[in-house]
């Protein structure tokens, strides 16, 4: 029998996350029986053993001189050095400049700064080019969430908010638009039924390749 954690709330559906540490967490409705909970991962078996194993084979990130850090699909070695701080890409490697570059924690920082502030742009941009469609169907634009989230690539909620994960950057920028596209479309579409996967057919016709390009192992922060 598989150990998990069980978080009930206000939802409808049953869902099932592995954290990075392995862990398992079911998330359910309020009422729902634990004999139906406990059918839900058991019948998940397998497909939690395979998200542990990748959880176990995932690389952790190093954050010294000589590492390296994947950015938009392309692996970026760090040089780092003592100096104000300042954070830019030349060539194949990422120039870190901090007070203490023998620190792990001041380089991360500093890296994960630089981060944020060119995934709001990127992001936005992913958006304003695979909105049009939407808008002209009489949808509001989302507002976007940059954030570091543990299990989702992204969401759309009800309040108009769409929030994309952080790590999402070290990915191609296919991956991107691709979760920004399954964002988008749940505007339609809440739910993951047979219309929506025709929508994201017709607004995306090879998202399911860009869906796999999210399945390779990267070093994650």
């Amino acid at each position: 029998m598989t150990d998990y954690e069980l978080i009930r709330s206000k939802r409808r559906t049953l869902e099932l996350r592995v954290l990075e540490d392995g862990r398992v967490q079911v998330r359910a409705p309020q009422r729902a029986p634990l004999r139906m909970v406990q059918t839900f991962v058991d019948s998940r078996r397998q497909w939690i053993r395979d998200q542990q194993q990748r959880q176990a084979s995932r690389p952790r990130q190093r954050w010294q001189d000589g590492s390296t850090l994947v950015f938009r699909g392309q692996p970026l070695t760090l040089d780092v050095s003592p100096g104000r701080w300042s954070v830019s890409v030349s060539g194949g490697y990422l120039q870190v400049r901090v007070a203490e570059p023998d620190s792990e924690t001041a380089v991360q920082q500093a890296v994960e700064r630089w981060l944020r502030e060119e995934a709001r742009p990127l992001f936005a941009d992913s958006i304003e080019r695979q909105f049009g469609w939407f808008a002209r169907q009489g949808y509001a634009r989302p507002v976007l969430r940059v954030k570091k989230m543990r299990t989702r690539w992204g969401s759309l909620s009800a309040k108009g908010y769409i929030n994309l994960n952080m790590a999402l950057l070290h990915y191609p920028p296919a991956a991107l638009d691709y979760v920004v596209m399954h964002e988008l479309c749940h505007l339609q579409h809440m739910d993951h039924g047979p219309g929506f996967h025709a929508l994201m057919d017709t607004r995306m016709p090879d998202w399911r390749q860009r869906k796999h390009l999210l399945d390779q192992p990267l070093y994650q922060p």
